[in-house]
């Protein structure tokens, strides 16, 4: 595995955590999200903005809101496997909501061009090819 996109993964990660929002200088200017599994009004998406766009309501959702890394799988040193939870307190209210997914990550250069998020496991890895 790519250390490096890896690092990057955290990375973007983090800045969610923070921002609330996806850091664009990490994704390809023609990236595909696909969010059909966990959210089929969103389909798939070209472009980082279309993505921004899809996700702000549900980052809206929250006052505070947390992704948590909980495993890493490798397919090759351009494709890997997030199993993450996410989530936090409501807005408006002491509520805390936390959903587990697992996001399919494919990289050109140190840029992502494929994220796919999935609710089962094993969907995640044949996104990646390492299951049938």
């Amino acid at each position: 595995m790519s250390q490096e996109n890896v690092e990057i993964v955290r990375r973007i990660y983090a800045e969610v955590s923070e921002q609330k929002a996806l850091p664009a200088e990490f994704f390809a200017p023609d990236c595909v999200t696909d969010w059909t599994d966990v959210s089929p009004d969103f389909n798939q998406l070209r472009g980082i903005d279309a993505a921004q766009k899809a996700l702000a309501p549900y980052f809206e959702t929250f006052d505070d809101f947390h992704v948590e890394i909980r495993d890493i799988v490798q397919a090759d040193g351009h494709r890997l496997v997030t199993a993450l939870r996410d989530g936090g307190r409501i807005r408006g209210s002491g509520a805390e909501v936390w959903n587990h997914y697992f996001h399919a990550w494919t990289f050109r250069g140190r840029k992502v061009i494929w994220l796919s998020s999935h609710t089962n496991r094993d969907d995640a890895l044949r996104a990646v090819g390492l299951a049938e």
